[in-house]
């Protein structure tokens, strides 16, 4: 008896064997993105911080700016595989508004850390953290009310 079925029942290993075949590459690609998201916005955050001696705040905003197009663009195109035109109210305006939270939330974090340290890497840390939280939930928005293929069977129903 394999070891799988003496803690799971076929019928459960078959459902996940099914979510890794419909989700395994493209989670490596959402990974990939992500890796480059985090390089991107993390040396930007090093750079305002460091370099630049911006305030921490308008920061976080910068590097946040700086990383959310090559994000958007490569998970639209290499992730979700989308071809054809941006739709601004179906696509667009509802992945930043995911960005939005994200800004909003690892802002958050950085300025309540700021009152304990001005260490930019404790704050590069913060920040990572933080968007670190936001990125499961914004993969199941995107799968499943953007950019999620439709399953056989399903019926696909555009909204006007």
């Amino acid at each position: 008896m394999p070891l799988a079925s003496s803690f799971m029942s076929s019928s459960r290993v078959a459902q996940l064997r099914a979510i890794a075949e419909e989700h395994g590459a493209k989670l490596i690609r959402y990974c990939g993105v992500s890796v480059v998201n985090v390089i991107t916005g993390v040396g930007t955050l090093f750079v305002c911080l460091e370099i630049i001696e911006m305030q921490r705040v308008a920061a976080n905003v910068t590097a946040w700016a700086v990383s959310t197009v090559p994000a958007y663009l490569l998970s639209r195109y290499w992730v979700w595989q989308q071809s054809g035109a941006n739709s601004v109210r179906s696509e667009i305006a509802p992945f930043w508004i995911l960005a939005l939270i994200g800004l909003a939330f690892s802002t958050f974090c950085i300025w309540i850390a700021g009152f304990a340290t001005e260490n930019s890497f404790v704050l590069i840390g913060v920040n990572f953290c933080a968007y670190g939280v936001v990125w499961v939930a914004k993969y199941l928005v995107l799968d499943r009310m953007m950019w999620g293929v439709v399953a056989p069977g399903e019926i696909e129903v555009e909204v006007a």
